[in-house]
């Protein structure tokens, strides 16, 4: 029996989705919880950075900028915090683990004088408590003290895009912890950017997400901006 037109082109749209998944998974949905548990599943942008380098080396007491795909995609970071010397080191959707692990690669290398941090939301989603967050991004503050011990380290408040509101609590902790300790041990700043992502109900502001309802649009990133450059600028 012959099949139907309709039948056979959406068989074809299917495949077609199917084969595209490894593509997507990777560069639209990096973010997303990934069935890979190697500690160098980003080593090709790792090692294009270090190519990067050699072609244009970064100077000494930059502003560095490390994390997951929020900050890897906000395509004018460097041009929009230029006036801190900005240089955008995100990966992937890069879980602090892996931050860590490739710190003495493109973090310590540059001996920057500032460095921003935003990630944890990865691990959060791939199951991490709270508590694993907040000890992991300890290890990064020590890693980067121990060679740079005068760098100001600013961690970024961790915020959920609208597919992970389920883990609302698990962020609040977080948030909460880290919060905490750097009041407590005045080791790193914590830079919150909470007050700009919800409405006057507690609300999550949807306008400020992209298509995936996971990584901030130029709006989201636009109501981030002021909020960080205020914290870098605080003496």
């Amino acid at each position: 029996m012959k099949r139907s037109r309709s039948a056979s082109t959406a068989l074809l749209l299917a495949s077609f989705l199917v084969a595209l998944a490894p593509v997507f998974s990777q560069s639209i949905f990096p973010d997303l919880p990934s069935s890979s548990d190697k500690i160098d599943r980003f080593e090709s942008e790792i090692k294009a950075y270090e190519a990067k380098d050699k072609v244009k080396p970064v100077k000494q007491g930059e502003t560095i900028f490390v994390g997951s795909s929020t900050f890897r995609l906000w395509p004018n970071l460097e041009n929009e915090f230029k006036d801190v010397h900005a240089v955008n080191r995100a990966f992937g959707g890069a879980t602090i683990d892996e931050i860590n692990h490739y710190a003495n690669r493109i973090v310590i290398p540059y001996r920057p004088s500032r460095i921003v941090f935003y990630a944890g939301t990865n691990d959060l989603a791939n199951g991490d408590s709270a508590k694993d967050v907040y000890k992991d991004f300890l290890e990064f503050e020590r890693i980067v003290h121990k060679s740079l011990p005068n760098t100001k380290i600013y961690f970024v408040s961790v915020s959920p895009g609208p597919i992970r509101v389920s883990l609302q609590k698990q962020y609040d902790e977080t948030n909460k912890l880290i919060s905490a300790e750097a009041q407590r041990s005045h080791k790193f700043k914590f830079v919150d950017i909470r007050p700009v992502m919800y409405d006057s109900n507690g609300k999550l502001k949807k306008q400020l997400f992209g298509f995936d309802r996971l990584h901030m649009n130029k709006a989201g990133q636009d109501a981030w901006e002021p909020l960080i450059k205020a914290a870098l600028n605080d003496k």
